[in-house]
């Protein structure tokens, strides 16, 4: 985040505590992670196991005979002249794609990042030709067509280097995206305050009401749009501090982002079984995704319909997943809207109090300014201690579900591309395939992804809530934390539960689901030799199904219910202690 949000909330809690003008600076970034991509000369390319084509050394080994995925080797000097369209789309100045800081300069690990990508994609081309590798896929043997057709260790490779250019890519896009928000609260923010101006026109309108009380109309309007100014810039200052704060842990908890690294991962870890369509199917993906534009599996899902002419049931998918991904988006956009809310119904009665001042003060009311005054800086300060404490809840919960996300979401994107690769092979080799049995495989697979991704939100947004308007009542209103220890408690040991539940249910399912799919596919190279409906929908409903029973049996559904309906009772502040 950039440095002038700290200067904004350093500066306004400094006058909050009236010390004497602050500067603060910050410029931390999130650092992208992926995994150690192998140097180019330590890649060994597997011979291609494709006897329509016989073996080759790589990728690109079968260029010579109209390969559907072959082009043109890839030239560093175009990769290091080929500007990222992220930066354009987020209205940035292009950088260089292999510019991971966005700097401007390419530096020496980065150039080597570049040679490494033209060394592992030369030949690999992102256009996929329908007919080309229906003609290649036909001229397999049918023994050996469920082989792998790229090398496994060259596989790898790509996957690795593309990783790290595409997660880079997508946390610099966040990054954007949370600044922007950010600049659009804090202008927000400064253009209310602004309309405290306008309480210097009160006294005209109360110069009748209020007959020779010209001049304290005019002191305590002057006092009052000072006030009101100071006020709110405070509150923007500490929720522009929180946002802060959610916006560097965000990254550990995005499902956007899981998803996609969970997608490199996956196929990363289980390269030899997606080697079997790599040449046809998944190296021309990963080519297609270095500009980091889109999901990784929302790409991959698309492309099953090149490979299998007339299969939109692939586009259908893909489609899904991605408004899947945009409802994910969706949620920073959802909770500035929530902040911005809870902003307004914080300020209200303080701003209420001092909109009211000059005619408070008109009336005769002895120390009305001062009372005014104190009680905005009261109410301001406990907005600060709550949130303090709320952003010490948010950081355990991060770290919680952060550890959670990375061991779910993996497996559950393992599923997806492991299902997606048979269903591929289904419609490919055998006569008379089911697109609705390939739909109900991949949505099932998918409603598992967002069953697990929805209870891990769902419990961390309603316990970070409760525990936000806890502490609001604490400080702002005097309401002792020892009248909510029941609450507490019990809200504790339900997140716990709903946010270890997944956790604890992928180890055990992802053990059973490869015993599954052994015991169905066990010595099956020959397409026509599985059973295909058991193959498919096995899997998948084992995992639907079992989720919802276990979850519900294990009371997950009653943990989340409870964290929604507890109301946080705030008593009504005594007369001589209202704003």
């Amino acid at each position: 985040m950039r440095a002038k949000w700290v200067l904004y909330c350093v500066v306004s809690l400094a006058v909050l505590v009236g010390g004497r003008s602050a500067r603060g600076d910050a410029s931390d970034e999130p650092a992208g992670s992926a995994a150690p991509a192998p140097a180019p000369s330590a890649v060994t390319a597997e011979p291609i196991l494709d006897a329509g084509s016989g073996a080759g050394s790589g990728a690109g080994s079968d260029a010579a005979s109209g390969s559907a995925v072959t082009a043109a080797p890839i030239a560093a000097a175009e990769l290091a002249n080929e500007m990222d369209p992220v930066d354009a789309d987020d209205g940035e100045p292009p950088t260089k794609l292999f510019d991971e800081d966005g700097d401007g300069q390419v530096t020496a690990e980065e150039q080597a990042d570049e040679a490494e990508y033209a060394h592992e994609f030369a030949g690999i081309s992102e256009t996929i030709d329908t007919e080309a590798v229906d003609r290649e896929l036909a001229a397999r043997e049918p023994s050996k067509r469920l082989l792998p057709s790229i090398g496994v260790e060259q596989f790898r490779a790509m996957v690795r280097i593309v990783r790290k250019v595409v997660l880079h890519k997508m946390e610099h896009k966040m990054e954007l995206a949370s600044e922007r928000k950010m600049t659009k609260f804090a202008i927000g923010v400064v253009a209310f305050s602004a309309l405290g101006l306008l309480l210097l026109l009160m006294p005209l309108g109360l110069a009748k009401k209020y007959p020779g009380q010209g001049k304290n109309l005019f002191k305590y309007a002057a006092l009052a749009a000072v006030t009101f100014i100071v006020t709110v810039n405070l509150f923007g200052a500490v929720l522009l501090g929180m946002r802060y704060v959610q916006a560097q842990l965000g990254t550990r908890t995005n499902p956007t982002l899981a998803i996609a690294s969970g997608t490199f991962e996956t196929l990363d870890t289980h390269a030899e079984e997606y080697a079997v369509m790599g040449k046809e199917l998944f190296a021309p993906t990963l080519e297609q995704l270095r500009g980091g534009e889109e999901q990784p599996a929302v790409v991959l899902l698309a492309n099953g319909q090149k490979i299998v002419k007339d299969a939109s049931v692939f586009v259908d998918v893909a489609n899904m997943l991605k408004k899947v991904s945009f409802l994910f988006e969706l949620l920073p956009v959802v909770l500035m809207f929530v902040t911005m809310l809870l902003f307004v119904l914080a300020i209200r009665p303080t701003l209420m109090e001092i909109i009211r001042l000059p005619a408070t003060a008109a009336s005769g009311r002895a120390n009305a300014g001062r009372d005014v005054i104190a009680g905005a800086l009261r109410r301001v300060r406990g907005e600060l201690l709550a949130t303090l404490c709320t952003v010490g809840v948010l950081a355990l919960l991060t770290f919680l579900s952060g550890a959670v996300l990375g061991e779910i979401v993996a497996p559950a994107i393992d599923s997806l591309i492991y299902y997606f690769s048979m269903t591929v092979s289904y419609l490919q080799y055998v006569e008379g395939a089911s697109s609705g049995l390939v739909f109900a495989t991949l949505f099932a697979v998918i409603f598992f992804l967002v069953l697990n991704l929805g209870v891990l939100i769902l419990s961390m947004a309603f316990f970070l809530g409760k525990m936000q308007k806890i502490f609001q009542a604490r400080f702002t209103h005097g309401v002792p934390l020892s009248s909510h220890v029941p609450f507490i408690q019990r809200a504790v040991g339900a997140v716990l539960l709903v946010q270890l539940f997944p956790w604890l249910f992928v180890f055990v399912a992802s053990r059973a689901l490869a015993a599954i799919n052994e015991s169905v596919l066990e010595n099956a190279g020959d397409p026509n030799a599985v059973s295909w409906t058991k193959a498919l929908m096995a899997g998948p409903l084992a995992l639907v199904v079992g989720f919802l029973v276990l979850f519900w049996a294990a009371r997950g559904v009653k943990a989340v219910g409870y964290l929604f309906r507890y109301k946080v009772v705030v008593p009504e502040l005594p007369a001589d202690q209202k704003n």
